[in-house]
């Protein structure tokens, strides 16, 4: 019984695992914020943000956009807080499992990072409609080539089982075919 074949070219394998690893670091970003979240919900919101963030940046508690922060920041309840960091986590278990599949190439994880990006590209174009960045086009670009390469490699699997089927089926069918049929040279 000869090895199973390689289900994918060694260049390939280098890019699935550095999307895996992309995804992987998506999710320990996602854990870090669910923490912090969690952590929070005990302190007052717009003290943490005067000593962490405008009083060592020397940010100007005057400006329009520190003031609209800090006016938000007050709006925070713990129970938000709450909230989110446990939405932080949903999103670090959904990109570990991403990452972790990929990096094993198993199959199951091509389907579900091409389901849960290709779901949440609306939103991206979306937000990339209402304000235009670099950044949320470097976003929507990468989630676009992320998108399609698993698309191709899933239907380059989806043609190779067919082929590899078909082949199967053929084999064991020769041997029956060639033997109902009479051979014309045979004697009686």
């Amino acid at each position: 019984m000869s090895a199973p074949a390689n289900r994918v070219a060694p260049w390939e394998d280098v890019v699935l695992r550095a999307i895996a690893i992309w995804k992987l670091s998506h999710a320990i970003l996602f854990s870090a914020a669910g923490f912090g979240l969690l952590q929070l919900r005990h302190h007052n919101v717009v003290e943490v943000l005067n000593h962490y963030v405008i009083i060592p940046y020397h940010l100007n508690p005057e400006d329009r956009l520190v003031d609209w922060l800090l006016a938000q920041a007050e709006k925070v309840s713990p129970h938000m807080l709450v909230l989110a960091g446990w939405a932080a986590f949903f999103y670090a278990a959904l990109f570990f499992a991403e990452g972790i599949g990929l990096y094993l190439r198993k199959h199951w994880a091509e389907y579900l990072v091409v389901i849960v990006t290709g779901s949440l590209l609306p939103l991206e174009i979306y937000e990339l409609w209402i304000k235009v960045a670099w950044w949320k086009w470097a976003a929507v670009i990468g989630n676009l080539l992320i998108l399609g390469y698993l698309i191709h490699r899933i239907l380059l699997d989806r043609r190779t089982k067919a082929q590899a089927d078909q082949g199967k089926a053929e084999s064991t069918e020769a041997p029956a075919v060639a033997r109902a049929k009479p051979v014309a040279n045979e004697v009686p």
